[in-house]
């Protein structure tokens, strides 16, 4: 784009040299002639014929490992890092960000269950004697309580149901409050009304 405009500077001076009376343009001005110029026709013609020349499109080819230097400084970076970890803790945004991938990893999932030497690899994996020994010392022990309660836990913490939990928690925090308020109300008039008599 830099060269474009440098082109495009170039070709107005031109023009202005040519011209008899000499007269100075501000920074104003020479941007909207420029945007105009470019805006016309003719003026994107010129820009679709820069852009097919081979040589001209080979300059816009950055480096690659420019590109990649200034990625992993971008990614990488303490800053970025707090980015990330700030954004990953908003609730709706993990939501947006596991539905986002949702698709891929049943895809993935379904594969594999499909996939019959990955079906044969399980089978021979939980048909082991030593496999199946220690499952049922799971299932009868209490780690079996505990492995319940991390995926209690998991499910609680799931990005997609988080949200859910959240209106979950605040509907039922306004329900009390309104129930609360209903027997507050409730034994206000029934005080009234022992007065009164």
């Amino acid at each position: 784009m830099r060269r474009i405009f440098v082109l495009l500077l170039l070709a107005l001076s031109l023009v202005g040299c040519s011209d008899a009376k000499s007269t100075t343009l501000s920074y104003e001005e020479v941007k909207k002639i420029m945007v105009d110029a470019v805006q016309t026709e003719d003026g994107k013609k010129a820009i679709r014929q820069l852009f097919e020349d081979k040589s001209f499109r080979e300059l816009l080819i950055l480096n690659t490992e420019e590109v990649k230097k200034a990625t992993e400084e971008a990614l990488l970076s303490k800053e970025a890092m707090d980015f990330w970890i700030a954004t990953f803790e908003d609730p709706k945004f993990k939501e947006a960000f596991a539905k986002s991938m949702q698709k891929q990893q049943e895809d993935l999932m379904k594969g594999l269950l499909n996939d019959a030497s990955y079906q044969e690899d399980l089978t021979a994996f939980f048909g082991q004697p030593d496999m199946q020994k220690q499952l049922e010392s799971i299932l009868k022990g209490a780690v079996m309580r505990k492995e319940l309660e991390k995926v209690v836990m998991e499910t609680i913490e799931n990005p997609l149901l988080q949200t859910k939990w959240q209106e979950l928690i605040k509907k039922s925090g306004e329900e009390g409050s309104d129930s609360k308020t209903k027997k507050e109300e409730s034994g206000a008039k029934k005080e009234k009304e022992a007065s009164s008599q």
